[in-house]
């Protein structure tokens, strides 16, 4: 339960700032207003969400930023806080965050910025300290224990830094229905009906191990199929697929803007990642649909998997180790079921959107507090 009010006698009121946003921001935002907290919302013109938001009580404006220095939109942020009376300043994209700071010097309102991933902060990039290192952050949001450990290592300071996961709503995933999204997917790659899927959903750059998923494929059962969800940015990747031991088993979709109902059609989820994992998003909308998923150590990933509970943790780049877990999985569908259930109620236990919004209203009042 949040409190209501902070020191000064009044709820804390928020100006909190995204791009087009995320369905967990819009979310969380909403969820803010409701627990108490003043939020407003700014989102870029193209953002699908200023409807939601209307409907929702929030009051939205308007705010497209060229780059990370918009000194005009910086002076009209400044504006806002003054003329409105903004205790915070929340900013969830880089831009955002780098505007926020600008707008804020020598202003008595608190910033607040939202880190998402591992890496690329660095004390002797001097570009770090538009953003991340820069002393007029109060706080730093970090989406996982790895981006808050990473940031602490980079030169920013610990006391500014909270993890709090970006929590799902398992009902936002009630009208995906699985067998239905699985017999479409058979129809569409001609897989057979009883073939054992696994997938991985990326943008398939070399870092994100997809060759390591194709590599495992070569010695497991022909009745084993991959299904690539999203963009095949690695080139050894069709070269691999074209393998004859694969032959007609690996299917790529291209982009696909039903990525989560297609990653709910699959038996094995994957994430075989070599580095930068915040909160990956593929693998909770996986578990929020059942599908236990076999993911690396980089970054948050060992967050989010309970080893041996909801899935299973392999190292970076240990092709043995990640051939085994998925074949295991592969002869045990049991096991499957049962990672899959544990997988649902972890959303529910661990990243639930409600555990989000108490988080970071809490936040918000001791800031005020302090």
């Amino acid at each position: 339960m949040v409190r209501d009010r902070h020191k000064s006698g009044h709820p804390p009121k928020a100006l909190i700032a995204a791009g087009g946003g995320h369905i967990t921001e819009v979310e969380m935002i909403k969820g803010l207003r409701e627990a108490g907290v003043d939020a407003h919302a700014a989102f870029e013109s193209s953002s699908p969400h200023h409807e939601a938001f209307a409907r929702a009580g929030v009051p939205t404006r308007t705010l497209d930023l060229k780059n990370n220095a918009d000194f005009a939109k910086a002076r009209q942020i400044r504006g806002w806080i003054k003329d409105e009376g903004f205790d915070i300043v929340h900013g969830l994209a880089n831009r955002q965050v780098a505007n926020f700071i600008w707008a804020s010097y020598g202003l008595p309102n608190k910033v607040i910025a939202y880190r998402g991933a591992v890496g690329h902060v660095s004390r002797w990039d001097p570009t770090c300290y538009i953003k991340w290192l820069n002393p007029r952050i109060d706080r730093i949001i970090c989406v996982s224990q790895a981006v808050e450990r990473d940031l602490a290592d980079s030169g920013v300071r610990a006391d500014k830094l909270v993890t709090i996961y970006k929590g799902h709503d398992l009902s936002w995933y009630d009208a995906l229905d699985g067998r239905a999204a699985r017999a479409e997917v058979n129809k569409e790659f001609s897989i057979p009906e009883h073939a054992t899927l696994i997938g991985i959903a990326a943008n398939m750059r070399p870092v994100k191990g997809a060759d390591l998923l194709l590599n495992a494929m070569l010695e497991l059962p022909d009745d084993v199929h991959a299904l690539l969800i999203g963009e095949a940015r690695d080139p050894q990747l069709k070269t691999l697929a074209a393998d004859e031991r694969l032959e007609g088993r690996v299917h790529f979709t291209g982009f696909r803007p039903d990525a989560p109902r297609l990653i709910g059609a699959l038996d094995i989820n994957t994430a075989p990642s070599r580095g930068r994992e915040g909160l990956t998003k593929t693998v909770i909308e996986g578990m929020a649909q059942g599908i236990p998923a076999v993911v690396s150590t980089a970054g948050g990933l060992p967050e989010m998997i309970r080893d041996g509970e909801t899935g299973y943790v392999v190292p970076i780049d240990d092709l043995t180790a990640l051939r085994e877990r998925i074949a295991a999985l592969v002869q045990d569908p049991a096991a499957r079921v049962r990672m899959g259930r544990n997988a649902r109620a972890d959303i529910r236990r661990r990243f639930d959107i409600s555990a989000t919004i108490r988080q970071t209203a809490d936040l918000y009042h001791a800031l005020l507090d302090a």
